[in-house]
């Protein structure tokens, strides 16, 4: 099995910038986590100020640690002052 999550980012207006340096910066510590098999952030195509970040794991454990790791905790406190809201969350397992 195999677990795919989507997560949409909105930026809050004028912190664009921001949240692009911190989704940019996520890629070399989660690429190096046990269980990952991709991560890609990519410029929303039709949102302003949007990221989509798309990212497989080879487990849902392996996504659970993902969520708890220090980058990620750190990125989550962040989105409070940097997001418009939540992330918007997609998670499908094969």
């Amino acid at each position: 099995m195999t677990l795919t999550a989507v997560a949409t980012l909105q930026a809050r207006a004028g912190k664009e910038d921001l949240v692009r340096a911190q989704a940019l910066s996520l890629i070399e510590p989660t690429l190096a986590e046990a269980g990952n098999i991709s991560y890609q952030p990519y410029v929303h195509p039709t949102r302003p100020g949007a990221w989509v970040v798309v990212e497989s794991w080879a487990s849902r454990v392996d996504f659970d640690a993902h969520l708890a790791s220090p980058h990620m905790v750190e990125a989550f406190e962040a989105g409070a002052d940097l997001l418009a809201g939540p992330p918007e969350l997609s998670v499908f397992e094969d």
